[in-house]
């Protein structure tokens, strides 16, 4: 026991070791893609005390998902704490995570083959867990939540997932109060923790049931009070939302197809496709196939365009009759397979999300490397040619990830190298073509009208813009381009930019656009006139997708861009009147508002308003202009 005990430490060591040799070029990458909105631009991550107001405020900084994931949050907000917004830093917490979950992949499988097979070789069971395992951690399709730092959502959600199913699978197999404190433990604690860092937490008790019915049910001879009851609870609950989702109430959540490129429709006729494009990435692992965008995937518009649509949906139903047949057979088998549609059932059918996404699969390739567990085990119970080749291709499916891996790893170590790289290995992804612009753009050389630099930024900006007619910030990419060159800005660039944002559909991420425009303004960076500005402003205003609260947001920009850059005090206070109307009671632009009163004289209004001001809540930087204003007021801040 001692023996083993060491030679498993040994081992935890040694994977370590490697894990963080093949993730050490990637570490030094920089933030990317949606690091901004959740890290870098978000005010709570700036957590410089660890007050109990400024963690509230780090749990509270979150905008994606419902909840705003707080726990994700808090995680991020403390890397800041220790580290500031240094990159490293917060790759390599997201390594330590995912290596955490490894461990625990490890617990689970060793406990599920175990249960699978219970009169094999303790030390065929070891050495096959650690094969999954060390297939879960090294596989290339793993890479995005270590090194693209905000898909710790995933990880995190994905460790407190893990540790909650073996703690209700040690409960199950516990009896009394110690069997109700494992089990309260993973229902309470664990499972809000898994939901609270990313809504695909939510899944667990369909994981559970999976396991019950599966593995447990098979283990004892039948379903006991606690698993009938949790499938009574399960139906109750999918049936609670389907009446959610077809309520009025709902129409929130399918309002985000106006803003996609496909309906409900097409994006399940596309799912199809694209969970076969995962089991491909995951079973024969292609370098070139892999991205961090794959905006590039053709849309499925019905059954047979493209033709692949109906053979991948049969080949679905096949999946699930394959489960079906084994759930008595090869439970592991069953489960794997379920496993891996369970993993998808959030992120991969109705919600209008984006079509395709790697790091989705972190938890569902899992079920797929159980069955390659399950198979592995059989082989090494067998001597002689079986055992032999179950053991070659459990090395050569390491060693090829392993390879795979380092080489993404090395990629994504350098923002030009990522970007190229994503840039040529998909050449119709109108993002992957716009970054890589962008990353050229950045360099020095770039400057320079003549240079190799300039016109293959140029060229990226240019094709990202033809790939997608809906695209705006290539336009305004290729505008800054010609301004650091020392060149007006061609019209024909404005105007076409102008169009864009007037008539076509107007994104979320759309609104990046003009607060990059208002942010360059007032830096210099840019070179566009008054006029060129104002209009790009209201044709954005004039496009009849934007809400109100985006409408109230573009006013507020503007009026900056007018106050910090044109020093137009009056038609500043013109737009952010207009902010205002729409949206009277934001702080921030009420802020904005006392500071113009104080500038334009008018101290007796300014007073008042920052008397009503000084109780509310406003993020640190807004907090310290407050507070000067009240200063300059001689009104002490409470």
């Amino acid at each position: 026991m001692i023996r083993t005990r060491y030679f498993a430490a040994a081992a935890a060591v040694l994977a370590a070791a490697l894990l963080a040799a093949i993730y050490w070029p990637g570490l030094h990458g920089n933030f990317f893609f949606d690091d901004g909105p959740s890290i870098t631009l978000a005010d709570g991550v700036r957590l410089e005390t660890l007050s109990s107001e400024s963690l509230r405020q780090a749990l509270a900084s979150g905008g994606a998902g419902p909840s705003g994931r707080p726990v994700a949050q808090l995680s991020f907000a403390l890397n800041h704490y220790f580290s500031g917004f240094n990159p490293f830093a917060f790759k390599a917490t997201n390594l330590a995570i995912h290596f955490a979950c490894g461990l625990l992949v490890l617990a689970l499988s060793r406990r599920l083959l175990g249960t699978a097979r219970p009169l094999a070789q303790q030390r065929n069971l070891l050495i096959a867990s650690g094969a999954v395992t060390a297939l879960w951690l090294l596989h290339p399709i793993q890479l995005l939540p270590v090194l693209h730092a905000v898909q710790r959502m995933t990880s995190l959600s994905a460790f407190f997932l893990l540790a909650a199913l073996l703690l209700h699978i040690r409960g199950r197999e516990s009896a009394g109060r110690v069997a109700a404190a494992w089990l309260l433990l993973a229902w309470t604690v664990f499972w809000p923790l898994s939901c609270l860092s990313k809504e695909s937490g939510l899944l667990f008790p369909v994981f559970v049931l999976a396991w019950e019915l599966l593995v447990r049910r098979n283990s004892v001879g039948h379903l006991d009070r606690f698993a009938r009851g949790l499938m009574a609870l399960t139906a109750l609950l999918l049936a609670a939302g389907l009446a959610y989702a077809l309520s009025a109430r709902a129409q929130w959540l399918w309002a985000g197809y106006q803003l996609r490129p496909f309906s409900l429709t097409e994006r399940l006729l596309t799912e199809s496709r694209v969970l076969w494009f995962y089991l491909d990435l995951i079973v024969a692992p292609n370098l070139k196939a892999f991205g961090l965008y794959h905006d590039d995937f053709v849309v499925s518009t019905g059954l047979l365009t493209p033709w692949t649509t109906l053979p991948a949906l049969l080949g679905l139903a096949g999946l699930a009759l394959l489960a079906w047949w084994t759930r008595r057979r090869a439970p592991l088998v069953a489960l794997g397979i379920l496993w891996f549609l369970i993993g998808h059932a959030l992120e991969s059918t109705v919600l209008p999300l984006e079509l395709v996404h790697e790091h989705r699969n972190y938890l569902p390739v899992l079920g797929i490397l159980m069955v390659a567990g399950w198979a592995l085990t059989l082989a090494l119970e067998r001597q002689g040619t079986h055992r032999r080749i179950g053991v070659m291709l459990a090395a050569a499916a390491l060693g090829y990830s392993l390879l795979v891996t380092a080489l993404r790893s090395h990629q994504f170590g350098e923002e030009v190298r990522r970007t190229q790289v994503e840039a040529r290995n998909h050449p119709s992804s109108a993002r992957a073509q716009h970054e890589a612009g962008v990353s050229l753009a950045g360099l020095p050389e770039a400057a320079l009208r003549d240079s190799p630099t300039y016109a293959l930024a140029r060229t990226h900006y240019e094709t990202a813009g033809k790939l997608d007619p809906n695209l705006k910030m290539s336009w305004l990419g290729l505008i800054h381009l010609s301004c650091q060159a020392g060149m007006p800005a061609k019209q024909a660039d404005v105007d076409e930019l102008a169009r864009r944002l007037r008539q076509t559909p107007f994104a979320p991420g759309d609104t990046g656009v003009l607060y990059n425009l208002k942010e360059m303004s007032i830096a210099g960076s840019i070179c566009l006139t008054r006029v060129e500005t104002d209009a790009v402003f209201a044709a954005a205003l004039a496009n009849p997708g934007v809400s109100p609260g985006i409408q109230a947001m573009l006013h507020s920009w503007h009026a900056d861009y007018l106050w910090l850059r044109e020093r137009d005090l009056a038609a500043a206070r013109r737009a952010l009147s207009q902010s205002l109307a729409l949206n009277p009671s934001n702080p921030s632009n009420r802020l904005k508002w006392a500071q113009l009163l104080m500038l334009s004289g008018e101290m007796a209004q300014a007073r008042q308003l920052l008397e009503s001001l000084r109780t509310g809540y406003f993020p640190a930087e807004e907090r310290k202009t407050l507070d000067e204003l009240l200063a300059a007021l001689n009104m002490t801040a409470r």
